[in-house]
């Protein structure tokens, strides 16, 4: 007899937990995806992950289970109803075959990624548990304590939506295909044979250093995360001094921190194409009026007491205070922005400058204030931003009332860069949506007393978060263009991005994080850190070009919506 067969039949005793119950209370939603030719679904069923398939010609349970588990002899859930051709068999996700378990979990939870801590989930349902992920993840309950610990959870019992759970990648089975199958040269792959763990190998060749290696691979630009990596990376690789590294020595790079331009990941399935349920209607595009007045938000960053980065020599005659700068661009944004019969909206005055000037007072301001109701004058810089937050969300909900159609309203955040000093140019930053916050409800009397944080929560529909990084992302298109054709230098590597790294964390500004304007950008006017950058934006000239940039780039806006107005009347 089978040594298989026999077992399994007697675990078909126990077979039977789900496809009755699955009739009766099955989750309101699944997601398909692809095995071999088949198509599958996994879902969330009382507390644990579920997989469905659909039995091939002459398959019963058994069948099924070797084909599709990791153990066939254990099968038990499917309460004693018979195996039919076109009936879903439900699978705990749990029992699967791993590559079987990696394509549902990238299925179900395609926004995740690899981050510098591992495998980054985001709990998107309430049915989500902490024991099953673990389970899904590493193939067993047995480190559900060890990931409460690492993640810090106090309570692991009770997961909330948006709650981030990393599992460290040697914690994760290759089979799963969700740790990288390869790096791109020069780097190689090199596995540690004490505890699993990846790394990438890269040999420095002359006159390359830590700083321009980690620049290359990592894709870390902020001084202050290069220079934290950099104490990491000489620990890692028992050296003292970043300064000593001698050139031809293979280095460790730990693969959490590789680019995903130098990362090899194994390829996802698409669902096999075939008959499927009709999708819910889709609403039709939203279109901005292209007569209706267009409203931009210029949101000049720091101020007060809070100056931003400070890069520079008094004696060299090249210090720079960022708010110094940028509020001067403001203010010859919004001339320009006036001029073209844009309406213009400041989030923050500085009592000490009225008008833009030729040549910066190079000193702190600190009489800048946030225009609430009454006017913050800014001390604390958090609170500064909170502030911020509650005045353009008031001014989009006061314009929407006024009819204004979201499209036209546009939020520009302007502030100066501070990375490693070789980098140079322009890059902006538009939302990325899996780092936005569901809402926005920071708390005390400072922002009791002010109109604006009444109400004092702002809470954001998830369903039109991805489409805000979409609209977003065009208008950052329009910026970079408009600055490059005012002759403003644009970064050389990455110009358009979705978020920045700080403390091995992908973050956002809260400015962007907490926006619900579909055309929210935060641009960065030069790199502070580097002497040529910061040169130029001493000059009058080169601040007035970056101004009438972005007035280009609302320039574009209005003239894409004027084509589409045009389109739809056929002319």
């Amino acid at each position: 007899m089978d040594t298989v067969v026999e077992p399994a039949r007697k675990a078909l005793r126990l077979l039977i937990l789900f496809v009755v119950a699955l009739a009766w209370s099955r989750a309101a939603w699944a997601v398909e995806f692809a095995h071999g030719d088949a198509t599958l679904e996994v879902y969330w069923f009382k507390g644990g992950l579920v997989v469905e398939a659909y039995p091939l010609p002459n398959e019963g349970y058994i069948q099924m289970a070797r084909r599709l588990m990791a153990e066939p002899e254990v099968v038990a859930f499917n309460r004693n109803r018979p195996v039919r051709r076109g009936k879903a068999v439900a699978f705990p996700i749990a029992l699967l075959r791993a590559e079987l378990r990696g394509a549902a979990l990238q299925a179900l939870y395609p926004d995740d990624e690899m981050t510098e801590r591992g495998w980054a989930h985001r709990v998107t349902d309430p049915l989500e548990t902490l024991i099953q992920l673990t389970e899904a993840y590493t193939g067993s309950k047995a480190r559900f304590r060890q990931l409460a610990r690492y993640n810090g959870l106090s309570d692991a019992d009770v997961l909330r939506i948006g709650t981030e759970i990393v599992v460290p990648l040697e914690w994760i089975p290759d089979e799963l295909g969700l740790r990288p199958m390869a790096v791109k040269p020069p780097l190689a792959l090199e596995r540690d044979a004490e505890n699993g763990r990846l790394f990438a190998t890269y040999a420095l060749k002359p006159n390359e250093t830590l700083y321009s290696l980690l620049i290359r691979f990592t894709d870390r630009e902020r001084a202050a995360e290069i220079r934290r990596m950099s104490g990491i990376l000489l620990e890692l690789n028992h050296l003292t001094r970043s300064s000593r590294v001698p050139a031809g020595r293979p280095l460790r790079i730990p693969i959490e921190w590789i680019s995903e331009d130098y990362l090899v990941h194994k390829p996802r399935r698409a669902a096999p194409t075939g008959p499927r349920p009709a999708p819910p209607p889709v609403p039709p595009p939203k279109t901005a009026l292209a007569g209706a007045p267009v409203h931009v938000i210029v949101d000049p960053g720091h101020g007060g007491r809070d100056v931003g980065a400070v890069y520079g020599s008094s004696r060299r005659g090249d210090r720079v205070y960022e708010h110094e700068v940028v509020y001067d661009i403001a203010l010859r944004l919004m001339a320009l922005l006036e001029a073209q019969g844009v309406n213009v909206h400041p989030t923050v005055r500085n009592l000490h400058q009225p008008e833009p000037v030729e040549r910066l007072p190079l000193r702190n301001p600190g009489r800048a204030e946030v225009l609430v109701n009454p006017p913050y004058r800014i001390g604390r810089a958090s609170v500064g931003v909170n502030l911020r937050v509650f005045l353009v969300d008031t001014l989009f909900r006061k314009l929407r009332a006024e009819g204004v159609p979201e499209e036209n309203i546009v939020l520009v955040s302007i502030h100066g860069d501070a990375l490693a000093p070789t980098l140079r140019g322009a890059m902006v930053y538009f939302p990325d949506y899996r780092l936005r916050a569901r809402e926005f409800h920071p708390r005390g009397r400072v922002y009791r007393i002010r109109q604006e944080a009444v109400p004092a929560a702002i809470r954001f529909n998830q369903a039109d978060i991805r489409g805000l990084q979409e609209t977003s992302r065009a208008f950052a298109e329009h910026l970079v263009a408009g600055l490059r054709s005012q002759g403003v230098r644009i970064s050389g590597r990455k110009p358009l991005r979705g978020y920045y790294y700080r403390n091995g964390q992908r973050t956002l500004p809260g400015i962007l994080r907490y926006s619900r304007i579909p055309n929210s950008v935060l641009l960065e006017v030069a790199n502070l850190n580097n002497p040529h950058d910061r040169r130029a934006l001493l000059e009058g000239r080169t601040r007035q070009r970056i101004a009438a940039g972005i007035a280009e780039a609302v320039q574009r806006l209005r003239d894409e919506h004027r084509g589409e107005a045009l389109a739809r009347h056929g002319g």
